[in-house]
């Protein structure tokens, strides 16, 4: 009897061990480096994003993203709408990206006044060195 509970023991522990190593590792979000700046999109730019036209405002926790990342600026990009995490010297926030920034370098963000003020502290600043992430 135990000579046949060994094979069929082994044949079970093989199967999981096949099991566990096919299935995928979670994917951790790239994080990326750059500054931030802020905008009120009210009197600049516009309150309608790049990202299909929808309407944003100071208060909203969005972002508009560098160039670079964003793509053609003539169309809506694959990163609107996308939820971020953002740190800087005064916290970590989400936000949603929303805008496109022209004169942003690559991973640069341009945010709304509610939003830097949470990641980077005063309006007066005007920048600040952040990292982000998808969430």
């Amino acid at each position: 009897m135990q000579s046949r509970l060994i094979p069929l023991l082994l044949a079970v522990v093989a199967v999981f061990i096949a099991f566990v190593s096919a299935a995928p590792f979670e994917k951790r979000s790239k994080k990326y480096k750059g500054t931030a700046t802020w905008y009120e999109p009210e009197t600049q730019g516009g309150t309608e994003g790049a990202c299909d036209g929808v309407e944003i405002s100071s208060d909203d926790s969005i972002v508009a993203l560098n160039h670079e990342q964003y793509g053609k600026m003539s169309k809506s990009s694959k990163w609107c709408g996308k939820e971020i995490k953002i740190t800087g010297p005064e916290g970590t926030a989400k936000a949603t990206i929303q805008d496109a920034c022209p004169e942003c370098g690559e991973g640069d963000l341009d945010l709304s006044p509610k939003l830097f003020k949470k990641v980077a502290g005063k309006l007066n600043e005007g920048v600040a060195e952040i990292t982000w992430e998808l969430v």
